[in-house]
């Protein structure tokens, strides 16, 4: 039996999340799980509204993941190590999750990515966020474009978007349930309640 886990990031969502269409289409079961580890984000750590956010986000999703029969599992720490361990808790054969264009994080799925697969993980990585790939859209050169309406019109003639991806109807989550903090436990929301 194949077990997926997808890892939600920036995505916190069911609907138009190729990751996860993917996941449904390869994997039996799934595993959806968040590595909260604002230390990765560096210089970038995110201010107390965002963390607000982030906070009802992640419980908006973990709704939406209960009423499909799955619910989602965070763990903190580093996302290698949070990652491996949960890959070896479940004996998940493959994970999932959609870019994030950032350099610093760039260089951590890389590493990520490097090291799963050299221990015989599947590692998808999927476009959740842009209408192209960065790599897509370049001058007859293959250079990136450094003026807005001659990359527009690059991006126009060669338009082959995609209508966004309906949400799951049903998920066959991983069994037994995997050990997992409660969305409090990161302490997401203000002490001081200015919210």
């Amino acid at each position: 039996m194949s077990v997926g886990v997808v890892w939600f990031r920036r995505d916190l969502r069911l609907a138009d999340n190729p990751a996860l269409t993917e996941a449904l289409n390869r994997c039996e079961r799934i595993l959806p799980i968040y590595v909260h580890c604002p230390e990765e984000a560096q210089p970038n750590s995110p201010g107390a509204a965002s963390r607000w956010w982030l906070h009802h986000s992640l419980t908006a999703l973990d709704q939406q993941l209960r009423l499909l029969g799955a619910k989602l599992v965070i763990r903190t720490g580093s996302s290698l190590s949070a990652i491996k361990q949960l890959l070896r808790e479940i004996q998940a054969t493959h994970i999932f999750w959609n870019r994030i264009y950032e350099p610093k994080l760039i260089e951590r799925d890389k590493k990520l990515k490097k090291h799963l697969q050299q221990k015989g993980i599947a590692c998808i990585s999927c476009n959740g966020l842009l209408l192209r790939e960065p790599w897509e859209v370049h001058t007859k050169d293959n250079r990136p474009f450094r003026i807005f309406t001659p990359f527009w019109r690059a991006h126009r003639s060669n338009n082959t978007t995609s209508p966004p991806l309906p949400p799951p109807k049903t998920l066959r989550p991983v069994l037994p349930e995997t050990l997992s903090l409660k969305i409090d436990d990161i302490k997401l929301l203000p002490d001081t309640p200015w919210d």
